[in-house]
């Protein structure tokens, strides 16, 4: 996720957008900015139907090459993170700048 007014990036394991107590929409670490997430739930659910898919189709060669296949938490897992990594991406997810702040909270 990048922010449209610093243009500061983060990671899957760091956040750039805090949601303060009380307020609705979510803030920018570094400049301090207001922004709104707005996901586009019909990507995200055509991404889990194609996550979930893959995983039986995998499961199917898995087991016809005679192995006992992947268990149900390993493909739980495995599903989740790639929807949770993947639902932060720019086809999913829309960042729309709502105000500017003048003053910066991290140097």
């Amino acid at each position: 996720m990048e922010c449209p007014h610093c243009h500061n990036k983060g990671n899957v394991l760091k956040r750039i957008f805090s949601k303060r107590k009380g307020y609705e929409n979510r803030y920018c670490v570094h400049c301090n900015s207001e922004v709104k997430l707005i996901y586009n739930w019909k990507n995200i659910f055509l991404l889990i139907t194609f996550v979930i898919i893959g995983l039986i189709i995998i499961n199917f060669v898995i087991q016809a090459i005679g192995w006992p296949g992947i268990s149900s938490g390993f493909a739980g897992g495995l599903g989740g993170s790639i929807i949770a990594v993947y639902m932060r991406k720019p086809p999913f997810l829309k960042i729309e700048l709502i105000s500017k702040s003048k003053t910066k909270r991290r140097k």
